[in-house]
């Protein structure tokens, strides 16, 4: 009963920021959509530094 319990209040006080921080973004950020977070208009390969990555290359058991 005790592990229910505190499972309960754990998920409930992680819940109440989580929604604190949803409206405060809401409320300071209306604009903000998180496309810098996803790097949608960027190409991923360059972003993450693998410019010599060959993507068409097929890697086997063989090869190493």
């Amino acid at each position: 009963m005790f592990a229910i319990l505190f499972s309960i209040a754990i998920a409930s006080i992680i819940a109440f920021f989580w929604v604190r921080g949803i409206d405060n973004m809401k409320k300071n950020y209306p604009d903000y959509k998180g496309e810098d977070f996803l790097n949608w208009d960027k190409d991923v390969t360059k972003s993450a530094g693998r410019d010599g990555w060959d993507d068409n290359k097929v890697h086997t058991e063989g090869d190493f």
